[in-house]
């Protein structure tokens, strides 16, 4: 596993305020130790002010969340915990409604679920809008393939989510497909945190990612930064699925 730090200069912040955050995306099926101790014990380590969720910490086939459970108790002792949803999230109320149900009752019992919902972390020295989209399942699938997948814009974004960024406060956007950063960035969000693309499972000297989920080669975004007008997209490599020459990460933002 690998630990990538960035530092967001948002401009925003008050008298050399700071806030540091933890990204976690992609877990899938992946567990680090019993009851996912060791990525508990490593979130706790980095000493977070919150802890954002970018999705897909299940797999739309899986029979238990036994492993999910402990983790998301125990990050909610280390910091407030914010979870957006992927599209496995979503995915696994159709396919296995029963432990769909299940999950959500966990998520809402230790974290802050933003499913297209807004919230608003309030300090003396910054105010943070954390916003967390669910787009349309036919943006990852759409009947049964991946060819011709509905596109999001900006008015999209801003129907799904019932709101705007407000230009008072630090905007940040958890959306688990990064592939619609030209939405995000017309919507007027300063920081989108993503994942969904594994960093490309493989990842190869000089190129970067190979492939995404949606079958597609080099995806054009894998992993880092990347900046469109005033915003940022920071999208992590995730921890789980198969992968090559691409460790499990975890993104540490300090915002400045």
């Amino acid at each position: 596993m690998k630990i990538t730090y960035f530092n967001f200069f948002t401009g925003k912040m008050k008298n050399g305020a700071s806030y540091r955050i933890v990204q976690l995306s992609d877990l899938h099926k992946k567990c680090f130790g019993p009851e996912n101790q060791e990525l508990s014990e490593i979130v706790a380590s980095q000493k977070p002010d919150a802890v954002f969720i970018t999705g897909d910490m299940v797999s739309r086939s899986m029979t238990d969340i036994n492993n999910l459970k402990p983790l998301l108790k125990n990050l909610s002792s280390t910091a407030p915990v914010y979870y957006s949803l992927g599209n496995h999230e979503t995915d696994m109320k159709t396919v296995n409604p029963a432990l769909h149900a299940e999950l959500m009752r966990c998520i809402s019992e230790n974290c802050i679920l933003l499913d297209n919902r807004t919230e608003f972390i309030k300090g003396e020295r910054v105010t943070l809008q954390i916003s967390g989209l669910t787009v349309y399942q036919e943006c990852y699938k759409k009947d049964g393939h991946y060819r011709n997948l509905r596109k999001i814009n900006a008015d999209d974004v801003k129907t799904l989510l019932k709101t705007e960024p407000d230009p008072d406060c630090i905007s940040i956007l958890l959306a688990h497909n990064p592939n619609f950063l030209d939405a995000y960035a017309e919507y007027g969000s300063d920081l989108i945190l993503s994942g969904h693309v594994h960093g490309g499972c493989i990842r190869l000297p000089f190129i970067g990612g190979l492939l995404s989920p949606e079958r597609k080669f080099f995806p054009k975004y894998d992993s880092g930064e990347y900046k469109k007008g005033n915003s940022s997209m920071l999208v992590s490599c995730g921890l789980g699925k198969f992968r090559l020459f691409n460790p499990s990460e975890i993104t540490v933002i300090n915002l400045i």
